[in-house]
C-alpha cells in the first residue's frame, strides 16, 4: 500500500514539469516512484487510489479521479502508434450505468489538445480495456475527467504507450543542451550567441536531406553549408550564430526544409540576449479592469510591447519595485506587495486570499526576458485600486421579523433545504476554493480555524495534517447519519489541525480557559472558572464559532431529533454553555474573513443558503438554545437563575499497546469502579466504537479500523473524564 501513495504523491508533486520519457511507456500505477514521461493532477481531498478488484486491473491498485478536471498525462520523445488503458467508472453499490464525460485527448505541444475518444454512457463501473490510435505527430496525450457527476468517480490502471514502426522513412529530431526541440515551439538560449543544435535522423535506413535553412531578420546567420545529407540513426551539428552588437534581446524563426515526409519543414523561434539582461520594455499594460466579490477578485489588462507582465496586489499603497535579473513565481512577496501573476498579457487573473471590505491597491509592470535575464519597466506601471464588497443578503429573508412571533419557523423555512456539498468534497470547494493562498515556492497556505497555525503544504491540499471540524460536533448531534446535510453543512465546518487541535477540543465545551492544561498557537485547552473542562479558540473566530452553532440549531432542530444548546444528546457531559456564545456573539462581530466566507458559501454554485446569525448577529437573542423556543424580549442576557452544579474531573488513563495492531489494553482503575462510557473517535469524527465498563480494566479490538490515529474518550454520569490519542499500525 506505501508504494502507491509514494507514486501518486511523486505524480502530484511533478504535475506541472513535463518531463519526456522514451517509448514505449508504461506505469500500472503501482510503482514507488513517477514512471519518466507521467504527469497528473489529483486536486482532491480522500483517497488517491482504489484497491477494490472490480476497479484494478494489476494488483495492488488503480488511480482515482473524483473531481472535474483531473488528469493522467503522457509526454514521450518519437512517434507513438498507440494508448492503451484500463479504465473503469466507480459508482455506490448497485448502480451499473456510470454517468460523467472522460475523454482521451492527444497534442503535438501540451497546450492544444485534440480529442480522440470520448467516455460517457460506455464507461462500465467495471475495469475494462480500450485502445486509441494516436497521430504519429503528436507528443502528449492525456485522460482526463471533464465532467464528473457527483455519486460518480472513475478509475485509471496500466496504461501503455506504444511506438510507431521506425526506421524507414527520414524523421528529423532537433536537440539543444540534450532537450529536444518541439517544431512550432520557442527555444530561450539566455546570452549564448552561439547556438548549437543537434539535428539527428530518426531512421535506421534512409538519409535524411536538410534541403534548405533560413532565418528571419538580420542580426542572426547559420553557420552551416546547405544542403547536406544526415546518414541513418546519425547526428550533425547546426549552427545558429547571433552576430548583432546591440545589448539586449534578439529573436529569429528558423526553418529547415527537409524530405521528412511527416513534417517537411521544421520551424523553431530563438531568442538570444546580448549582455547581461533583456531588452527593457518601453510601454507599460494599458485597460487595467478587475471585477471584485466579497471572496474573490479576478482581473484582465491589456498589453504592450512586453514579452510579459508581474501583476502585484497589497492591501495598502505601495511602492514596491520588482528588481531586474530575478523571476518572481505567484505567491511571492516584493515588499508588502503579493505577486499573483507573472506571464505573457492575460484576460483572467485570479487574486487569492481576498476578503470582504477591503480596499486592494493593483499594479502591473511590464518586463522582457526571463530568470536572470529579466529586465523590468519600473518607471510606468498600471495600477487601481479595487474596493471588495460586504455582505450582500439582497431580499433574502423577505417576510422574515425577529419580533414576530413565528420567527423561528420562517427562518427555518428559509434556510432549509438547500444544496448539498459532500464531506468529501470539502477541500475541493472550500480550501481549494477559497481558503488556501498562494505562498513563496510554489506552495500554498492555509489557517488552523481555532489556533490560527498556518500550515504550509505544497499543493494539491489533502486531509492528513488538517482536518474538517464541526465547530457544532458531531456528537451533540441527534441526526447520527453521516449523509445527512447537517454533518456536511459548509456553514458548520472549519479546515483545523487534527492532532493539536481537532483531537484535543474533541467535543468538549467552548468557553474562556482559567487554568491552561495544553496550548497550540491560539488554542487553549484547559479549565474553566467553575472547574469544567473546555477549548478556548482565538479571539479572532469566537464570534465565528458562536454563529456556527446558532445555525445548526436554528437549521435542524425539530421535535423528534432536537439540536439545542447544551446539546440534547444524552449520552454528552460535556454541556456547552449558549450564554458563552452569545458573549462572544456580541463581542466578537463578523470579521472581514467570516463575511468573505458567507458570501462564498452562499453561492448558488456552492450551498446557496445564508447563515442568518452572519447578516443579523442581534437575531441570536430571539431565541433560547437550550429547547429552541422563541425569546420575544430579545435579550442575550442570562437568567439570574442560570447555573450549573456539574464540575468535570480529568482522570489519566493508561493504554498499552500503543500504538498496537489489534488489541488496546486500558486501565480503568482511576475510575474507582464507577461506570464509563468508552468512545473512539476516528478521524472524521465518526465514533468507530462505543461501550460501557464497570471494571478495573478492559480492552478493545481494532483490527478492523484503518491504520492512523483515533481519539480514545472514557466519561462517567457524574462529569469523570479522560482522553488520549491511540495509533492502528
Amino acid at each position: 500500500m506505501k508504494k502507491i501513495y509514494g507514486f501518486v504523491a511523486s505524480l502530484l508533486l511533478t504535475s506541472s514539469i513535463w518531463s519526456q520519457g522514451t517509448l514505449p511507456m508504461f506505469t500500472n500505477m503501482d510503482e514507488a516512484s513517477i514512471p519518466t514521461g507521467f504527469t497528473a493532477s489529483l486536486g482532491v481531498s480522500g483517497n488517491k487510489v482504489y484497491s477494490l478488484a472490480a476497479y484494478v486491473k494489476s494488483s495492488p491498485n488503480s488511480m482515482r479521479m473524483d473531481a472535474t478536471g483531473e488528469y493522467l498525462t503522457a509526454y514521450w520523445s518519437g512517434k507513438a502508434d498507440t494508448v492503451t488503458y484500463w479504465l473503469s467508472g466507480t459508482a455506490a453499490s448497485g448502480i451499473t450505468a456510470w454517468q460523467g464525460t472522460i475523454t482521451i485527448d492527444e497534442s503535438i505541444d501540451g497546450s492544444n489538445w485534440t480529442n480522440v475518444r470520448t467516455h460517457t454512457d460506455d464507461l462500465g463501473v467495471q475495469i475494462k480495456e480500450y485502445m486509441v490510435k494516436l497521430n504519429s505527430s503528436s507528443r502528449y496525450m492525456r485522460i482526463f475527467y471533464q465532467n464528473k457527476i457527483s455519486g460518480f468517480n472513475a478509475a485509471i490502471d496500466d496504461v501503455t504507450i506504444r511506438p510507431a514502426s521506425s526506421g524507414v522513412n527520414p524523421e528529423l529530431k532537433v536537440y539543444y543542451n540534450g532537450n529536444e526541440q518541439i517544431n512550432k515551439k520557442s527555444l530561450k538560449a539566455g546570452n549564448d550567441t552561439l547556438v548549437k543544435l543537434q539535428l539527428k535522423n530518426n531512421s535506421k535506413v534512409q538519409d535524411l536531406q536538410i534541403k534548405m535553412a533560413y532565418l528571419t531578420g538580420s542580426d542572426f546567420e547559420i553557420q552551416n553549408t546547405l544542403p547536406l545529407t544526415i546518414k541513418p540513426a546519425e547526428s550533425i551539428d547546426f549552427l545558429v550564430h547571433m552576430k548583432s552588437d546591440v545589448t539586449g534581446t534578439h529573436n529569429t524563426i528558423l526553418k529547415i526544409v527537409t524530405n521528412d515526409p511527416e513534417l517537411d519543414t521544421f520551424e523553431l523561434t530563438i531568442s538570444t540576449i546580448k549582455g547581461q539582461l533583456a531588452s527593457e520594455p518601453k510601454f507599460a499594460a494599458a485597460v487595467l479592469n478587475v471585477t471584485t466579490k466579497a471572496f474573490r477578485m479576478s482581473g484582465s489588462f491589456s498589453g504592450s510591447d512586453a514579452e510579459s507582465y508581474l501583476v502585484l496586489m497589497a492591501v495598502s499603497d505601495t511602492t514596491s519595485v520588482p528588481q531586474d535579473g530575478k523571476m518572481y513565481k505567484r505567491g511571492d512577496y516584493i515588499g508588502k506587495s503579493k505577486v499573483v501573476y507573472s506571464g505573457p498579457v492575460s484576460s483572467n487573473v485570479d487574486f487569492d486570499g481576498i476578503v470582504a471590505n477591503t480596499n486592494y491597491h493593483v499594479a502591473v509592470f511590464s518586463y522582457n526576458g526571463y530568470d536572470q535575464f529579466t529586465n523590468y519597466l519600473t518607471t510606468n506601471k498600471a495600477v487601481g485600486i479595487f474596493t471588495t464588497p460586504g455582505l450582500n443578503p439582497l431580499s433574502y429573508y423577505a417576510g422574515i421579523d425577529p419580533l414576530d412571533t413565528q420567527f423561528l419557523i420562517k427562518l427555518q423555512n428559509r434556510v432549509r433545504p438547500h444544496r448539498k456539498i459532500f464531506y468529501s468534497n470539502y477541500a475541493s470547494y472550500v480550501v481549494n476554493n477559497f481558503e488556501a493562498r498562494d505562498t513563496s515556492d510554489n506552495k500554498q497556505v492555509l489557517n488552523c480555524f481555532y489556533s490560527g497555525y498556518p500550515y504550509v503544504f505544497t499543493p494539491p491540499f489533502n486531509h492528513t495534517v488538517m482536518s474538517r471540524e464541526h465547530c457544532y460536533p458531531y456528537s451533540y448531534m441527534t441526526e447520527g447519519n453521516q449523509d445527512s446535510s447537517n454533518y456536511m453543512d459548509l456553514h458548520i465546518l472549519r479546515t483545523v489541525h487534527q492532532t493539536e487541535v481537532n483531537a484535543v477540543r474533541s467535543n468538549y465545551p467552548l468557553n474562556n480557559v482559567k487554568t491552561v492544561i495544553s496550548k497550540f498557537w491560539g488554542g487553549t485547552y484547559g479549565k474553566d472558572s467553575s472547574g469544567n473542562f473546555c477549548y478556548e479558540p482565538r479571539n479572532e473566530v469566537k464570534g465565528e464559532v458562536a454563529r456556527a452553532n446558532f445555525y445548526a440549531c436554528a437549521t435542524y432542530n425539530s421535535d423528534t431529533k432536537p439540536f439545542t444548546i447544551p446539546t440534547s444528546n444524552p449520552a454528552i457531559n460535556e454541556l456547552q454553555d449558549q450564554y458563552v456564545l452569545k458573549r462572544w456573539n456580541t463581542q466578537f462581530p463578523p470579521t472581514n474573513w467570516e463575511i468573505a466566507r458567507h458570501e462564498y458559501v452562499a453561492q448558488s454554485s456552492v450551498q446557496n443558503n445564508r447563515n442568518p446569525f452572519i447578516d443579523h448577529p442581534d437575531w441570536a437573542c430571539y431565541i433560547d438554545f437550550a429547547n429552541m423556543t422563541y425569546n420575544k424580549s430579545g435579550s442575550c442576557e442570562p437568567p439570574k437563575t442560570n447555573s450549573s452544579n456539574f464540575v468535570s474531573s480529568e482522570v489519566l488513563v493508561n493504554v498499552y499497546p500503543n500504538p498496537s495492531r489489534s488489541v488496546f489494553n486500558i486501565d480503568l482503575s482511576g475510575f474507582s469502579g464507577d461506570e464509563v462510557t468508552i468512545y473512539v473517535v476516528d478521524f472524521f469524527e465518526r465514533t468507530v466504537f462505543e461501550k460501557k465498563s464497570s471494571d478495573k480494566s478492559t480492552s478493545i479490538d481494532g483490527s478492523n479500523w484503518s491504520s492512523g490515529n483515533y481519539l480514545l474518550l472514557i466519561r462517567t454520569a457524574d462529569g469523570k473524564t479522560a482522553a488520549t490519542q491511540i495509533s492502528k499500525n
